[in-house]
């Protein structure tokens, strides 16, 4: 998962400061998504896809740069 288009497209049509915003909750988000072991994000497969996206959007949230 890259979430390079969605940040593109979100700061085209809602601006830097809402996809920041989205970019926190999402990294909320895909975290909680992680810890439950019934979710498939916390499966082997899925895990290291969520974590590096969960790395990209924090970095965007800090830093309004797109990774």
């Amino acid at each position: 998962m890259n979430e390079r288009l969605r940040l593109d497209t979100l700061c085209s049509r809602d601006g830097i400061e809402a996809a920041r915003d989205w970019a926190q909750q999402t990294v909320e988000v895909y975290g909680r998504s992680i810890s439950d072991s019934n979710h498939y994000a916390s499966q082997p497969d899925w895990e290291p896809l969520f974590e590096k996206s969960i790395h990209e959007l924090k970095l965007f949230a800090e830093t309004g740069v797109i990774p």
